[in-house]
């Protein structure tokens, strides 16, 4: 549920944002950082225009300021304009709140003032937190990773684009959780993608995969038990791959095999339960049908083992001489072979 109001609550901001519904404070809290500094670059793109910015426009940062350096900057008029934009970015950072309240309980109305709490929530039972939620707070809970998937479509919806399925999973099992690092490989989708959606080889072609080698053709390979290709697909991800790529696939590496846990456990349902139970397009479902065929529940227990092992290995645990590429074969050849 926490999720959902991060999300609906964002859209809901953005909107009054857009429409020129403006509050005379804002307090954006929480540990969802890209929400909060979304938030922001919008009020600095439209309260005040352009060509006011230089004197209806300041930026500054907590650790800078005390109360009497805010309150002379926000108790200001603008200047041949209707409206003055106060950004505090780091705003966690201030200590000196209380000296503010008598500000927060009577707001000069032409001043917009956004306090940019980011990366922490401010304490609901202060005098000054009850004094700011007479206008405008909002908290960004941080997503966990089974909500940030149904946030990527949507995110595309907001840029005018639509995403195939399988290129949202793919995104999201290469990039994680990482809302700054989604958001910025779907922008620059947008302006290089002409179609209106967004499919599995723009995303191979754009966030920086080979389509030949690349953890996802290993993982189909592993589920069909084919040797030669699984093998040839880890020595060449190991020889072009950067450095953290290889520790990156561990994740998709380890859900790919807990999905062919779980299908061991549901296969008399159909495939849209699995669907459900997996949490995956039915479209791939056939995939773990197949590797459930290829993989005992101990074999799969074995391949989880090997894959954990594999991530302290590449971290640096018991690696001895062996390089990365080395390390990933091994791991590779250890699953197949048990």
């Amino acid at each position: 549920m926490a999720a959902i109001a991060t999300i609906e609550d964002f859209l809901k901001l953005e909107s009054e944002i857009k429409s020129g519904q403006f509050k005379p404070v804002y307090l954006l809290h929480g540990e969802e950082s890209w929400f909060i500094d979304s938030l922001t670059s919008l009020f600095e793109e439209l309260v005040v225009p352009e060509a006011e910015r230089s004197f209806n426009q300041t930026i500054c940062y907590g650790r800078e300021l005390g109360a009497k350096d805010l309150q002379s900057i926000v108790r200001r008029y603008p200047m041949m304009g209707n409206l003055q934009l106060v950004v505090v970015k780091e705003a966690k950072n201030f200590e000196d709140w209380e000296n503010m309240l008598g500000y927060f309980e009577s707001p000069l109305l032409s001043t917009i003032l956004v306090l940019a709490f980011k990366g922490a929530k401010m304490d609901s039972r202060t005098k000054v937190y009850k004094a700011i939620s007479k206008y405008r707070v909002y908290h960004a809970e941080k997503l966990r990773d089974y909500q940030v998937k149904p946030w990527i479509p949507r995110y595309c919806e907001l840029k005018g684009k639509t995403i195939d399925p399988a290129a949202a999973n793919m995104l999201f099992d290469f990039l994680g959780a990482d809302l700054s690092a989604i958001h910025n490989e779907i922008d620059k989708m947008c302006i290089t993608v002409k179609e209106p959606m967004i499919r599995k080889h723009h995303v191979e072609e754009n966030v920086g995969f080979n389509r030949e080698y690349n953890v996802f053709e290993l993982q189909n390979a592993l589920g069909l038990k084919d040797f030669n290709k699984s093998v040839q697909i880890a020595h060449q991800m190991g020889r072009s791959s950067d450095k953290g790529e290889l520790l990156r696939s561990i994740p998709t590496l380890h859900g790919f095999f807990s999905k062919i846990v779980l299908t061991h456990y549901n296969q008399s349902k159909s495939d849209q339960e699995l669907a459900g139970v997996l949490g995956v397009s039915p479209y791939f479902v056939k995939d773990y049908r197949i590797a459930v065929k290829n993989y005992s529940v101990q074999n799969l227990e074995n391949a989880l083992g090997q894959i954990k092992y594999l991530d302290l290995r590449l971290k640096g645990v018991n690696r001895g001489t062996s390089t990365d590429r080395d390390l990933f074969v091994e791991a590779v050849v250890k699953i197949l072979k048990n």
